[in-house]
């Protein structure tokens, strides 16, 4: 039997009507449990439908792109910073620009989630996320350059020299610059600026090929005179040459992208995300793969001079009477290698 409350007497609680596993009892006032649970309810629901909107966005194929990015390039540029650190702070020997790299990619793939995830479509997210991948070719090619370059210096009289690093490298500098001053311009609301950024966009891509193909020459002279690499520099060469076919893709891609229609799937603003997942991304994620492997094997580069038989360091002084000659020990009275 139901107990009614007097006007005078306090407010009690009931347990008549509440279920018996309950442990807590209600006031007698039913309208404000149900306010309670409609607005607990009310929110419940409208986060639910905020994670839902999140995953779907997610979900988008380049979201998902993007999320993978994040996952490779995270640890790459911890294992590329390593080494960095290992070999030592030189811009000459390659590891920096897989550092710079990582960045870029992580910059890029950062902004894409953003805007997928917030629905933040605004064009300086646009811009950033589009040039940092855009200019990607530029490092793969520097650090390319300087793992062959480390190789040659250690190839003495049969090296191709500095004069023949030093335009690459100019040239690959002055590429990069140019491709950025393009992809600016691309988005800008005048037609005539789009129209010089597509010009300047075709342009670095004709010079990121013709990079390509002096260091794809490069790498054939290194091999063509493979016995006269020092042994520890063997598994680099190896690693250019395996990253090769690779880098083709990716600067197959750049140039297709500098060249593409708006209408088509290398469209620059809008490039299709099959497309740019396997030409660009994965042929990225092998080369960087390939090239990391190869610094954490190869042992820190010291300049040497090789004096009458002997291998001496930069200071003058005698490496313990050793012989640094690749795998065949050459004669004291010869200054070459056999």
């Amino acid at each position: 039997m139901r107990h009614r409350r007097t006007e005078r007497e306090p407010l009690r609680v009931e347990l008549l009507s509440y279920p018996h596993w309950a442990t807590r009892p209600r006031a007698t006032l039913p309208w404000i449990w149900s306010l309670n649970a409609t607005s607990h309810w009310a929110v419940s629901k409208s986060v639910a439908m905020e994670f839902i909107d999140v995953v779907s966005a997610m979900l988008a194929p380049k979201a998902c792109l993007a999320a993978a990015e994040v996952a490779f390039f995270s640890p790459a540029l911890v294992a590329s910073a390593f080494i960095l650190y290992k070999h030592g702070l030189s811009r000459q020997l390659g590891w920096f620009y897989l550092v710079l790299l990582s960045i870029l990619r992580l910059i890029g793939s950062s902004c894409t989630l953003y805007m997928a995830t917030q629905s933040d479509y605004s064009s300086s997210l646009i811009q950033t996320a589009t040039i940092t991948s855009a200019i990607g070719t530029a490092p793969l090619l520097l650090a390319l350059m300087g793992f062959l370059g480390r190789i040659n210096e250690g190839l003495e009289h049969k090296s191709l020299g500095p004069n023949v690093f030093r335009p690459i490298h100019l040239i690959s500098l002055a590429t990069l610059i140019v491709s950025i001053i393009g992809a600016t311009n691309i988005f800008d609301s005048s037609p005539s600026a789009q129209e010089t950024g597509k010009k300047l966009l075709e342009a670095a891509g004709i010079l990121f090929l013709a990079v390509y193909l002096s260091l794809c020459g490069i790498t054939i002279w290194s091999i063509i005179h493979l016995r006269w690499i020092l042994a520890s520099e063997k598994n680099l060469i190896k690693a250019c040459t395996l990253a090769l076919p690779f880098l083709c893709v990716r600067i197959v891609f750049t140039v297709c992208m500098s060249f593409g229609s708006s209408s088509g799937p290398f469209n620059f603003g809008d490039v299709n995300v099959w497309v740019a997942a396997f030409m660009q991304f994965f042929s990225e994620a092998v080369g960087v793969s390939i090239f990391l492997f190869a610094g954490f094997v190869t042992p820190k580069w010291e300049r040497k001079e090789i004096r009458e038989g002997v291998s001496s360091s930069k200071d003058g002084r005698d490496a313990d009477g050793e012989v640094e000659l690749g795998e065949v020990q050459r004669p004291a009275q010869e200054c070459g290698r056999v």
